[in-house]
């Protein structure tokens, strides 16, 4: 569903930085930010703190204990081998099963959140608000209804060289 956007062009990434910056000062809400490159000044004053890191620990905490118990039932419960003498329950050989199916469970389970969350699944169309995102301009998006009115005002006198009205 397509929403009116307003949508600034700018040519440079200072300009854009001071930009972001006074529409925050203003309270208006950006939605995006497109550019030929990442930034980090422009990614540190867009995007919100995730809690990615923390779901990436439960699946984490959750991947070892299931691993503990497959291992203990299956070494255990299931198939109990005794040969030599030695204990049915030794955990020493468990601990490098345990620790590289946590590293893998927890990155698998970690990544298919991430494009759960941002819902960039493959096949999706990519979508771009003009020429040049990909080239040499930065654009930034800004939701109508969610606007002041001096918000053209604000882009123009920090550097925008095109300011415009779309569907987006």
């Amino acid at each position: 569903m397509s929403k009116k956007s307003v949508i600034g062009v700018f040519d440079d990434e200072n300009r854009v930085v001071s930009a972001i910056k006074k529409l925050k000062e203003n309270k208006v809400k950006i939605n995006d930010v497109y550019g030929p490159f990442a930034s980090h000044d422009i990614l540190s004053l867009v995007t919100k703190p995730t809690r990615l890191p923390h779901l990436a620990f439960i699946f984490g905490a959750v991947a070892a204990i299931l691993t503990f118990l497959f291992v203990y039932y299956t070494s255990v419960i299931n198939y109990p081998l005794s040969y030599g003498g030695k204990p049915t329950f030794s955990f020493p050989p468990m601990v490098v099963i345990i620790y590289l199916i946590t590293i893998l469970g927890t990155a698998t389970l970690t990544v298919f959140a991430f494009i759960g969350r941002t819902a960039m699944y493959p096949g999706k169309k990519a979508k771009m608000p003009g020429i040049g995102a990909m080239d040499d301009k930065f654009f930034v998006v800004i939701d109508q209804k969610n606007t002041v009115a001096d918000v053209e005002s604000l882009m123009r006198n920090s550097g925008a060289i095109e300011i415009r009205h779309e569907e987006f």
